[in-house]
């Protein structure tokens, strides 16, 4: 059971390859949040598996991927359903099947949750091998930070600002 935001389950996927170099920031930001009680969190290789993790019962789903490089690496982007499939959409990824995609396939399957937070996380480097550059494991940081502020995780009184 994935833990309630306030309207309702929330469900995080975390989509990557830790044996592709920065391919494997999600998974890194699924190490920070998987401690938390209640936080349901999946580890995917692809967006497509996001289909076998998405149910009439959740009402937001997070995901977080890594994307190539537009800008700077580490850089974060935090869109919604309806951005991420905009003309204007920054989204660059390596899948064979796109998280645009896959959003779209959700919406036209009717089983597209009420809300959907994404999380694009800009990597250096995609090559086969382990480890983040600092950049992205600075940003795997405050990706997680923001989820639990999303979930209300640390939020409340006697929490630290």
């Amino acid at each position: 059971m994935g833990r309630s935001s306030g309207q309702g389950r929330v469900k995080i996927v975390c989509v990557g390859n830790r044996f592709r170099r920065d391919d494997g920031a999600a998974h890194r930001v699924a190490d920070l949040l998987e401690p938390e009680p209640g936080v349901e969190v999946v580890r995917a290789q692809a967006p497509v598996e996001i289909l076998n993790h998405v149910s009439s019962d959740i009402d937001t789903l997070i995901v977080v991927d890594a994307m190539e490089r537009i800008s700077e690496p580490g850089r974060i982007h935090r869109l919604n359903s309806v951005t991420l499939l905009s003309d204007k959409s920054p989204w660059r990824s390596t899948h064979t099947m796109t998280l645009p995609e896959v959003i779209r396939l959700l919406e036209s399957l009717g089983a597209k949750p009420s809300e959907i937070i994404i999380f694009g996380i800009e990597g250096e480097s995609f090559e086969p091998g382990v480890g983040l550059s600092e950049s992205v494991e600075r940003s795997c940081a405050v990706v997680a930070s923001e989820i639990k502020k999303i979930l209300g995780i640390g939020v409340g009184p006697g929490s630290p600002p």
